[in-house]
């Protein structure tokens, strides 16, 4: 190897090692991922908090379903639901991509939610969600979900 195309290695490797090291995401759209990323584990302990993250005009849309549930009607069934006893214990989080235009964002992402039930058995539930974000305000709320739930056994 002649002592030009060292040189070029070595350059190649520092590139590579400096465009590895640039963060992936902008401020504005880490801010939206560090505000998806929290997830569910407010349900444990501060419901009003944790709804207070949804926009008062959200909605929820399982994919597959004929409705769109309204938030009012989301936030009973999810209020009714933890009343159950069960608890989030871990949520892993994927962000797959985040497009921000103005004052709105989408970000799609992939999700684990592992739930303990008041027996103490465990299950995860794995989905895949594009939500949709509107600033109001200087604080970005989720304005609109859709998920997708991956059937056990085709989770990766």
């Amino acid at each position: 190897m002649t002592l030009a195309n060292i040189i070029l290695c070595g350059l190649l490797a520092v590139t590579s090692v400096q465009a590895a090291e640039e963060p992936r995401w902008t401020p504005e759209q880490q801010e939206i991922i560090d505000l998806a990323s929290r997830g569910p584990f407010a349900l444990n302990d501060d419901f009003d908090a944790w709804a207070e993250g949804y926009h008062p005009d959200w909605s929820y849309w399982r994919l597959g379903a004929e409705t769109i549930r309204p938030r009012d009607e989301h936030m009973q069934a999810v209020a009714d639901y933890m009343a159950t006893g069960v608890r989030i214990v871990d949520f892993e989080f994927t962000p797959i991509d985040v497009v921000v235009r103005g004052d709105t964002a989408l970000l799609r992402y992939n999700a684990i939610e592992s739930i303990e039930n008041p027996d103490g058995t465990r299950r995860d539930v794995h989905f895949s969600a594009a939500g949709f974000y509107a600033r109001e305000e200087g604080e970005w709320k989720v304005l609109a979900s859709n998920l997708y739930y991956v059937p056990d056994g085709e989770a990766e």
